[in-house]
């Protein structure tokens, strides 16, 4: 996973705004990085970073091409030495000082020292392995409703629990065989319910327990308990689009490589194994970020063009098996930050195991003229780079959006059809009491309930920053602190 924090500052100013609370600073926020980092490829007098942490951080492993230098054939030459003079170099993505910096990064990734990932699947393993009887896991169960209590006549309701059901998935799970009875399981909280289950299914749990738009829940004979009209709204997303090239040679990294779980149908997976990863599975996607202002008036960057030596689409059906299949593939990914579009998640039914309406809205908020201006010409910036650099003389031919797409009218099309987002967030999000459309108070609280928070990515006010992972395990952090201190009275 790429870890970048850069071009937060407005985002974590703007809560501290809100909330008038300085813990909210993007100064402060700082801390919980430091905090959550596990860095692995800097002095551990860097200010800016933490040492100590869960996360694990590295950069590209050169170890792989020490131990093959076959790997570093003349097209990955040609993309190390070209791309990092297209734009002043950018030291560290992640330090304070470069949160609006505008340049060129190759972004460390959240992979640990034996080239494995390190995620919050490895630290939910580590506190269990540690604690068994503190932190219970239940897997392959659906949470199907927040157990609401009315705390007597005019009070205020409170969480007290949820309701679960074993061995049931959601519609889009692969081991989904059709909606079950919920006859399930009840489960009580002590304290509070927090609810983590991310930026569709948690706007979706509080509608099924009738926290969110009265009208929506009506139509599906949900009982209102609390009207938050903000629940399931404001559903936002980077927005994406890829330039593809074919080179003329395959990589001679990718020899064998068949991405396969399986090391009898993968050499490349069993040489993975046999040389202490190190090969092509070792790295991250990205090789260097270009980092740019889609106008020359903007206050901070809001582009991020990020090269990877894969052909990698976007998120369509099929796209796992071209980049599987493609060996000789060059894409140029551009990220516009802060986007304009606004959607929703809508129930389709009062059953949890219904389909939800998903709606991203893509370019139809007042701005989005905007937005589309910084894609295309984030496409035309892309496509010069290569053509004018050391990378141009490999180039084949180019796939998306093709030599033959040339005008802004046939690049905006090719947006239209081919813009992807991979970030949603924001679907409760957080604001003040003073506006309708927010769920959540700058404690994660539910607002209208009691001993109920909402802690993932959905709780964002604005998509932040250029990529969200981290920052999200920021304010998982920040939770964690109100949580803990809310306890200890």
């Amino acid at each position: 996973m790429i870890n970048i924090i850069a071009g937060t500052k407005t985002d974590f100013d703007g809560l501290a705004q809100t909330f008038n609370d300085s813990t909210w600073s993007r100064n402060n926020m700082q801390n919980y990085f430091r905090r959550i980092e596990h860095n692995l490829y800097l002095p551990a007098n860097n200010t800016d970073h933490g040492f100590n942490g869960w996360l694990k951080t590295s950069t590209l492993p050169t170890d792989v091409f020490e131990r093959n230098p076959a790997f570093f054939d003349d097209q990955v030459s040609a993309l190390v030495s070209a791309l990092p003079q297209q734009g002043p170099p950018i030291d560290d993505l992640n330090a304070l000082a470069s949160d609006a910096a505008v340049g060129v990064n190759g972004p460390s990734a959240t992979i640990d020292e034996n080239h494995i990932r390190s995620s919050v699947h490895e630290r939910l393993q580590v506190v269990h392995t540690a604690s068994p009887d503190t932190l219970r896991l239940s897997l392959d169960t659906l949470a199907t409703k927040v157990l609401l209590c009315s705390n007597g006549a005019g009070g205020t309701p409170a969480a007290y629990g949820v309701h679960i059901i074993p061995e049931a998935a959601l519609p889009v799970a692969s081991n989904f065989h059709g909606k079950l009875n919920l006859n399930g399981i009840n489960v009580t909280a002590k304290y509070e319910v927090i609810v983590s289950a991310g930026v569709f299914q948690s706007p979706q749990l509080l509608m099924l327990s009738g926290i969110g738009d009265k009208k929506h829940l009506k139509q599906f004979g949900i009982p209102s308990v609390v009207d938050l009209p903000g629940v399931g709204s404001n559903l936002q997303d980077h927005d994406e689009v890829s330039v593809i090239w074919n080179l003329k040679q395959n990589y001679t990294l990718f020899n064998g490589c068949t991405f396969l779980s399986d090391p009898k149908k993968d050499p490349c997976l069993q040489d993975w194994i046999d040389s202490n990863h190190r090969n092509l599975y070792a790295f991250t996607t990205t090789i260097d970020a270009i980092i740019t202002k889609s106008t020359p008036e903007r206050a901070d960057p809001d582009v991020m063009t990020y090269f990877t030596p894969a052909f990698f689409p976007g998120f369509f059906k099929g796209a796992p098996q071209q980049l599987a299949e493609t060996h000789n593939a060059l894409s140029a990914i551009i990220l516009k930050a802060h986007p304009s579009s606004r959607g929703t998640v809508r129930l389709t039914g009062s059953h949890p195991q219904d389909r939800l309406d998903i709606q991203k809205f893509h370019f139809q908020a007042p701005d989005a003229v905007d937005d589309i201006a910084a894609l295309r010409n984030g496409v035309k910036r892309a496509r010069e780079i290569v053509q004018a650099s050391a990378i141009g003389p490999h180039i084949k031919n180019e796939v998306f959006p093709g030599a033959n797409v040339t005008t802004d009218d046939q690049i905006n099309d090719f947006i239209f059809s081919r813009v992807f987002g991979h970030h949603g967030c924001c679907t409760n999000a957080m604001g003040p009491a003073s506006d309708s459309n927010s769920v959540l108070d700058g404690n994660f609280k539910v607002r209208g309930l009691d001993r109920l928070r909402v802690v993932d990515a959905s709780a964002w006010p604005h998509v932040p920053g250029f990529f969200i992972t981290t920052p999200t395990y920021m304010i998982s952090e920040k939770a964690a602190d109100i949580i803990l201190a809310s306890v200890k009275g």
